[in-house]
């Protein structure tokens, strides 16, 4: 398996981060690749703005007057803050419902100020407070449209998880049966992709909507929202974030768990999927940058902006540094990285 990414201690090798990386372009043409392009992966929250095609495409977004930046929570692995909250309150009560309907699970928040002030409190989080609570936001917002109930939303077997999968279907241009489901930590279903399908999607995002298919003024609406709003998408100093705001919205990241980093390169029309078999999701940062960088959408300067994550640092329990996080990869090189653990590291 590719060695994309090494964790040095002292300028010693300590971990080795492996995994798969797939380019492609609007037309699911593999431009580059590295590992096994057809291995399957869940897309986890990756998945949210291919998703967030069904709202906005439903007719929902404007009988109820959701606004681009409340559809972009939808979007969203959001921090959990104040601002994200209010957000995603005023969309449910726009919807005539509250925060009481989420059923995402009592998940503490990734930002840990909010997370900490919890604690604090003795106070268990309400489902507002997970980053997933945006995404169920928008399947009320469709339940409510198609006058779905919303009970039980969360089931496979429901109507709008079914109406979603269809769409999953359109989009991937396969059989509904060929889409394999699993269960994602907020209770929805997710979907087992291949790292193109995944990449060839983020492709068509890239696209938006100077596409000429169906989905075409959807993708368009959605890569609009998470430029014009990248603080919702996940929260102000996250990757996700500044990635977006450091290039103008030339690069749009999307984490998902377990290790997967996805962005829409719009300029060039391109999707990129990574996958960390390690699941960790800080080794996907300098990957992802690495990426960019080849495709020179990142210049030096901007990179420097994006230092923290381009090369991760490793500290001691007093804040010293101590080593890093290192790509160790070309997209265009075919001879793989052969590090091991106690290695000098140059």
């Amino acid at each position: 398996m590719p060695q994309l990414a090494i964790r040095t201690r002292s300028g010693r090798v300590e971990s080795l981060h492996s995994g798969y990386i797939c380019v492609c372009d609007a037309n699911n043409n593999i431009i580059y690749s590295t590992g096994n392009p057809n291995a399957g992966i869940f897309l986890r929250s990756s998945g949210k703005p291919i998703y967030a095609t069904v709202l906005a495409s439903s007719g929902a977004l404007e009988k109820f007057n959701i606004s681009l930046k409340e559809f972009a929570t939808t979007c969203s692995s959001h921090d959990g803050l104040a601002s994200h909250r209010m957000i995603i309150k005023s969309l449910l009560k726009k919807i005539g419902l509250s925060q009481k309907d989420l059923n995402c699970g009592n998940k503490y928040p990734e930002n840990q100020k909010v997370h900490d002030a919890l604690v604090r409190l003795c106070k268990r989080p309400d489902p507002i407070f997970s980053n997933c609570s945006g995404k169920h936001a928008g399947l009320l917002a469709l339940c409510r449209y198609y006058n779905y109930d919303i009970k039980n939303y969360v089931k496979a077997d429901h109507p709008v998880n079914l109406l979603i999968r269809r769409t999953m279907a359109e989009l991937l241009e396969c059989d509904e049966s060929e889409t394999i489901t699993g269960t994602d930590g907020c209770t929805l279903p997710t979907y087992l992709l291949t790292l193109r399908q995944v990449a060839w999607l983020y492709a068509r995002l890239a696209r938006g909507g100077k596409g000429n298919d169906k989905y075409s003024r959807a993708f368009g609406l959605i890569q609009e929202a998470m430029i014009r709003y990248p603080q919702v998408i996940r929260g102000n100093n996250t990757f996700c974030t500044e990635l977006i705001k450091v290039t103008g919205g030339r690069a749009i990241g999307k984490i998902g768990a377990e290790g997967i980093y996805c962005i829409s390169v719009p300029e060039k029309e391109l999707g990129i999927c990574i996958k960390m078999f390690d699941g960790h999701p800080w080794s996907s940062y300098p990957v992802a940058v690495r990426i960019l960088e080849e495709l020179e959408i990142l210049d030096a300067k901007t990179v420097k902006k994006l230092e923290r994550w381009a090369l991760p640092e490793i500290k001691d329990d007093k804040g010293n540094i101590v080593g890093y996080i290192h790509p160790v990869f070309n997209l265009t090189d075919r001879a793989e990285a052969r590090y091991e653990p106690g290695d000098i590291y140059p």
